[in-house]
């Protein structure tokens, strides 16, 4: 992988995704614009002595690889920080690391995988049609209206004008880890259908993916073991509605389009529900978040004399929430003109949170990264029932 050709791909990537090499500019009402394109993108190449043989044998382990060592923009330290950045890191046996650092506050992971899939036909040295891509502002969209009756300040109330904002009130238990575990797929399908089966619903539209949710979800709440029965043990889900648009040009939309949603539950109710009950109510109250209430949402938003007094979702939950985001729907195949890639890994700086992230689905494994206090890890990890059903942990 020449650093010379990779170089070229990400200029030409960028003259379409020209926000990405702006900076951010605070406005007096709270709202960030994005100027300065001149300053642009961030690209280094580096050298390192790990052998990306042993990386490989470990299934690209956090505890083995330096991910934080391998992204040029670890965190926005200013307001003239880079939105985005790309570092090449050649091993000493000649494989490559690209890592990509990209602010969330410009575009979400779905305009991510867009990204990454125009960058790597570039690098491939397609020809990309004037027609053929484009990007889509908010300038291009129909503008977005209110729906009748629904009451944004419910998930996002704002504070104004008592003063501070209140701080979050989720909390880990330091110091955290990462851990991938590969789930076998065949033994997943049969999960499920044990639970519809067990459920008296066979037929029920509950996804293979709600279910590992739930799963996952319940596992990671008992390995916490709260002495606090009550306490707060809400999945929080970040849902998206691109695909859900009827304008189809909103797949190529360079914004954000997703909301995080709480799915609220005690620690004592995830423990003694179902799996078919806890992964329904993923089920359900991610269908209710729909194109017309993302864009409802929105208005609330754009309609806001100050958009920094609203409160977040996240700042309500309790300090034993679960958030719960997905890459699975990313392209699994980036070939950047030297082959597919062999893994992809998401990289999130130390979260107050513990999270979920389920990775691209492998031919025979879903891979889930679980980032979580130590001591909780240490009694994921021992959990056999949960652990049955894993091939691998890395």
């Amino acid at each position: 992988m020449h650093w010379q050709k990779i170089k070229d791909a990400l200029e030409k990537t960028l003259d379409y995704y020209y926000p990405l090499t702006g900076r951010l500019i605070k406005g007096d009402n709270g709202r960030y614009t994005i100027a300065n394109f001149e300053k642009g993108a961030l690209f280094e190449v580096i050298q390192s002595t790990d052998d990306f043989q042993d990386y490989k044998r470990c299934n690209f382990s956090y505890s083995v690889v330096p991910y934080e060592e391998m992204l040029s923009i670890s965190s926005y330290v200013s307001r003239d920080s880079p939105l985005c950045g790309v570092k090449l890191t050649y091993t000493k046996c000649g494989s490559c690391i690209l890592g990509i650092s990209f602010h969330h506050k410009v575009a979400d992971g779905w305009c991510l995988n867009q990204f990454l899939s125009l960058f790597s036909r570039i690098c491939r040295g397609e020809r990309i049609g004037k027609d053929e891509f484009f990007v889509y502002m908010d300038r291009d969209r129909q503008p977005v209206q209110p729906l009748q009756g629904i009451d944004h300040a419910e998930l996002y109330p704002s504070y104004l004008p008592a003063g501070k904002p209140p701080q979050p009130s989720i909390q880990m238990r330091s110091p955290s880890k990462k851990v991938i575990f590969s789930f076998d797929r065949d033994a997943m399908k049969k999960l499920r259908l044990t639970v519809l089966e067990e459920a008296g619903q066979p037929k029920s539209k509950i996804s293979q993916f709600n279910i590992l949710s739930a799963f996952v979800h319940r596992a990671v709440v008992k390995a916490r073991r709260s002495k606090d029965d009550d306490a707060c043990g809400d999945l929080l889900c970040i849902v998206g509605a691109h695909h859900q648009h009827p304008d189809e040009k909103m797949v190529k939309y360079v914004g954000n389009f997703i909301m995080p949603l709480p799915v609220p539950n005690t620690v004592k109710q995830v423990l003694n529900k179902s799996l078919f009950e806890l992964a329904s109510e993923v089920h359900e109250r991610t269908r209710s978040i729909n194109v017309p209430f993302m864009e409802s949402l929105e208005y609330y938003f754009n309609h806001s004399k100050q958009v920094e007094s609203l409160v977040s979702p996240i700042h309500a939950i309790g300090k034993g929430a679960v958030g719960f985001t997905d890459w699975s729907r990313f392209v699994q195949r980036f070939d950047y003109g030297y082959g597919p890639y062999v893994r992809m890994r998401s990289f999130v700086q130390t979260s107050p949170l513990a999270i979920i992230t389920v990775m691209p689905f492998l031919p025979e494994t879903i891979e889930v990264i679980v980032q979580l206090d130590t001591k909780s890890m240490d009694q994921l990890v021992s959990d056999r029932e949960f652990t049955s059903y894993v091939k691998a942990i890395n």
